[in-house]
């Protein structure tokens, strides 16, 4: 091994220790340098970590992206979707960032041989940054404008091995796991009242009846405000990244990030987004996005500015939430 390849990160002996070090920018630079170097690619002035994340991801002053995947924080499971969905997205019109290298840090290692993938810039801005500056006119524009490109992914074939495939099991037991642990969780969020909560259990529809017949799609789940990128000059979508959470399933699951993080629950955005779909808004659209929101795998209603809390009613909270009719 080169001298200057660091030891393995010895210090990640749990999930506490790497929840404590995933976003250091000085613990992940060398190896972040050491994916690039296996991938091939040219060694950057500089490497900054873009914010908050779930692995530890790099970015380079050279336009490339390192993500590290862990043993810890469900690190396998993400490095196989996201793997998997860039073989499943290779070649279709969508604003995703090309894969440059993969591989791993220490392969053939007797411990964790930490996998990685090294992606390309998404040009533009977040969609959360762009919000913030951007006027009305322009939001509702790009809003409609995700919404072709919303409807372009859930064309994508479903040509993989594990959870991009169309009889794949993985979305199902998703959401059954959820609909038993929803109302445990969102009592601890404390977002939504106990009375509400109540309810849900009756609300809530067995998993097989929600997806009888469905024919499904390519998923994203966590299309929040920092995994959308666009250009508000040209009015485009310039990216999509972040592939860790993606299924063969129903696409509905797919407007729950995006609307309750991305939009902050505004539902003009959400009526744009749709537009721009051809999504058909049935009349019981609000209820069954509710249905959803409880059945994420996410904390999805943090973002949302609303106070919910006084809400006893499951019919008014679905209007507030997804009432676009």
């Amino acid at each position: 091994m080169p001298e200057n390849y660091p030891a393995q990160p010895s210090e990640i002996t749990s999930e506490e220790t790497y929840a404590k070090l995933r976003n250091d920018p000085e613990f992940w630079e060398p190896w972040g340098r050491r994916a690039l170097d296996l991938a091939g690619l040219a060694a950057p002035r500089a490497l900054r970590i873009p914010g908050e994340s779930t692995n530890p991801v790099l970015i380079a002053d050279t336009g490339a992206v390192v993500k590290l995947y862990g043993e810890h924080w469900c690190g396998p499971e993400s490095h196989a979707a996201e793997s998997e969905a860039y073989e499943v997205l290779a070649g279709q019109d969508l604003p995703v960032p090309p894969l440059l290298g993969r591989g791993e840090l220490y392969p053939g290692s007797s411990g964790w041989p930490w996998p990685f993938l090294v992606m390309a810039t998404a040009s533009g801005i977040t969609w959360r940054e762009a919000s913030a500056r951007a006027d009305r006119p322009t939001q509702l524009t790009l809003a409609r404008r995700f919404g072709a490109v919303l409807r372009r992914l859930h064309s994508v074939p479903l040509t993989g091995s594990r959870a991009l495939r169309p009889d794949s099991p993985v979305f199902a037991e998703l959401l059954t796991e959820r609909r038993a642990a929803t109302v445990a969780d969102h009592r601890e969020w404390g977002y939504l009242s106990d009375r509400l909560l109540d309810k849900v259990e009756d609300f809530l529809p067995d998993v097989d009846t929600l997806l009888d017949g469905l024919e499904p799609v390519f998923v994203h789940g966590d299309l929040h405000g920092t995994n959308l990128f666009v250009d508000t000059e040209s009015e485009l979508v310039t990216g999509l990244i972040d592939f860790t959470d993606v299924y063969a399933g129903d696409p509905r699951y797919s407007l729950v990030q995006l609307h309750l993080n991305a939009f902050r629950a505004d539902r003009e955005l959400l009526a744009a987004l749709l537009d721009g779909a051809q999504w058909q808004v049935p009349e019981s659209f609000a209820e069954d996005m509710l249905m959803f929101t409880f059945l994420h795998d996410f904390d999805v209603l943090e973002e949302v500015p609303t106070d919910l809390s006084g809400i006893t009613d499951i019919g008014e909270l679905a209007r507030i939430l997804w009432d676009v009719r």
